[in-house]
């Protein structure tokens, strides 16, 4: 009898189990893809056009086109920037023009000129936004692999100025080969103008980073003669590079008929500047063996019409004397005004 309760009391707690509700078993759940985040970091590195260098004293254009196919091959070959390509038969004075309507962030120019067995090179950097040279250096250069140097401290420059945080371009860089096949369909070679391929480039003088507030408006070097044209472009070149040196400046264009009563439309809205231009004389001096002398008159105008300062200097090297001219500005009128 004692068996028989035992049984059914086992019988009856299986019957509650199997009575009472179950818990829900989760479900197992679906993995989800990770998403991919695609970023682009070209995007984010500065955009730079890099235009052929002007020539003077009797060199082949294609010179200049060379040493712009140098940086271009340096500056790519760095990294960190984008490389806009270049059509051919850009004047200078659309360059800024060319430069914002491709939306490029930099543009670099500059020119080139004999001295020697080497050349002068002066390179200038930019900003589009601005309109205004945020570096420049220049350096004497007696092989490519001096060019290539320029190349390589004109793109630090650009990545300092553009807030890229990437560190300082290293040596090797600098001594990797370079391309023989310049860009713009030209086939040229610089061989032929260094004779020392083993110095060293003179130490190139970047623009100093303090700047007074007051700008210079640069308008296009003109003369009373019938010069050429490229003698004139190459002296507000000259110009513009040196005051650069001290000064913010932007390029006015060409020389107005009256600059007196053009002044005011020149600076517009922007009255905090002044206007420099400049006359330029080519005398030729000697006989058997004669010279080329250039007299360079600096003048610097207020945006109220005035004349604030006018020099002379005169050199058998045009760069010479417009750099006398400039000095003497510079030592007179330190803050520009």
């Amino acid at each position: 009898m004692r068996r028989i309760f035992i049984v059914y009391a086992f019988c009856c707690g299986v019957a509650l189990l199997a009575a009472a509700p179950r818990s829900p078993v989760p479900p197992t759940p679906t993995p989800r893809p990770s998403a991919t985040v695609n970023l682009n970091l070209s995007s984010l590195n500065p955009t730079v056009l890099i235009y052929p260098f002007d020539t003077a004293g009797g060199l082949d254009a294609k010179v200049g086109t060379q040493v712009a196919t140098i940086f271009s091959r340096e500056f790519t070959t760095a990294g960190n920037v984008n490389i806009l390509p270049v059509p051919s038969g850009i004047q200078r004075a659309a360059l800024l023009t060319n430069a914002r309507a491709r939306k490029a962030d930099y543009y670099i120019t500059g020119y080139v000129t004999p001295i020697g067995d080497s050349i002068s090179v002066v390179v200038q950097v930019v900003s589009v936004q601005s309109g205004v040279i945020v570096f420049a250096q220049t350096a004497q250069v007696y092989g490519v692999n001096d060019a290539r140097s320029i190349a390589l401290a004109c793109h630090d420059a650009v990545l300092q100025l553009s807030g890229t945080n990437v560190s300082v371009t290293t040596a090797e860089s600098a001594t990797a080969a370079p391309s023989t096949a310049p860009t713009n369909g030209a086939q040229f070679s610089l061989g032929h103008l260094f004779a020392h391929h083993g110095r060293t480039a003179a130490p190139v003088t970047p623009m100093p980073s303090a700047k007074p507030s007051r700008g210079v408006i640069i308008i296009a070097v003109h003369s009373q003669s019938a010069l050429p044209a490229s003698e004139l472009s190459h002296a507000t070149t000259l110009l513009e590079h040196d005051l650069a040196a001290h000064f913010a400046v932007r390029n006015g264009g060409a020389a107005p008929t009256n600059l007196h009563t053009a002044a005011d439309s020149i600076c517009g809205a922007d009255r905090d500047n002044t206007i420099a231009t400049g006359t330029l004389v080519l005398q030729r001096i000697g006989g058997l063996r004669p010279h080329t002398k250039s007299i360079f008159t600096l003048q610097v105008w207020t945006c109220f019409g005035d004349v604030l300062y006018q020099t002379t200097a005169s050199d058998f090297d045009i760069a010479k004397a417009v750099a006398s001219a400039v000095s003497d500005y510079v030592t007179t009128h330190p803050s520009n005004g």
